[in-house]
């Protein structure tokens, strides 16, 4: 009877480190989903900051707190090399706040680099091209790289504003520049952004038409 007994118990006590590896398992691997995550925003992150470093935009960007957290994760381990869920929580915490401050420091580069290079463009040109399907073309280019510059730094905007901008930039290379006054006048309406209607003449507003870049500037009523 009393080795009876004791098979029995050895065998409850097999199946009940069975049942608790499988919840460990269940566990970790949940964590780990979790974890990985995480992990995969961190490295779409140090993506785009790569992207940008590599035209030349975002140099100042600290990479070297990428791998914060690792080291002590690993050193969290349990004997069982398992780690608690306390560990996993840890690291996500540590991966989130790389993340974020990655984020946060990749937007401000892209905002800085895409404004860098519109400024550059000699828009004004836009209205010389002889050919209106290439004017037309330049149009769209330049409307396209404002969409984009308004918008959420990736490695695919990155790589499309960095193409579209080429492009327009090749266009308006062999152009000629406009009118004395009408650049004048463009310089007046980008530095001063709170003209009214009253401080632009009627035969500024005709040369701005005479040459089509009504279609580049924009009104707003105040108050609105």
């Amino acid at each position: 009877m009393y080795e009876k007994a004791k098979l029995l118990e050895d065998h409850a006590s097999r199946i009940a480190d069975g049942e608790e590896s499988q919840r460990q398992a269940t566990r970790v691997s949940t964590r780990l989903m979790e974890l990985r995550s995480q992990l995969n925003q961190l490295r779409s992150q140090l993506a785009v900051a790569q992207a940008l470093q590599a035209r030349g935009a975002g140099l100042d960007i600290d990479l070297s707190s990428i791998d914060d957290g690792r080291a002590g994760f690993e050193r969290s381990l349990g004997p069982s090399g398992l780690p608690s869920n306390q560990v996993f929580n840890t690291a996500k915490k540590k991966a989130q706040v790389v993340a974020d401050r990655l984020g946060v420091a990749n937007q401000a580069a892209w905002s800085v680099w895409t404004a860098q290079l519109l400024e550059e463009l000699p828009v004004a040109r836009i209205s010389m091209l002889l050919d209106p399907g290439a004017e037309k073309q330049a149009s769209t280019r330049h409307a396209d790289l404002e969409r984009l510059a308004k918008g959420k730094a990736s490695q695919d905007s990155i790589t499309n504003f960095a193409v579209t901008h080429a492009g327009l930039a090749e266009l308006l290379q062999n152009a000629q520049d406009p009118p004395q006054a009408l650049a004048v006048l463009l310089d007046r309406l980008r530095e001063q952004s709170g003209l009214t209607l009253r401080d632009v003449t009627d035969e500024e507003i005709a040369l701005i038409r005479e040459y089509g870049m009504d279609a580049h500037i924009s009104l707003k009523r105040k108050g609105s």
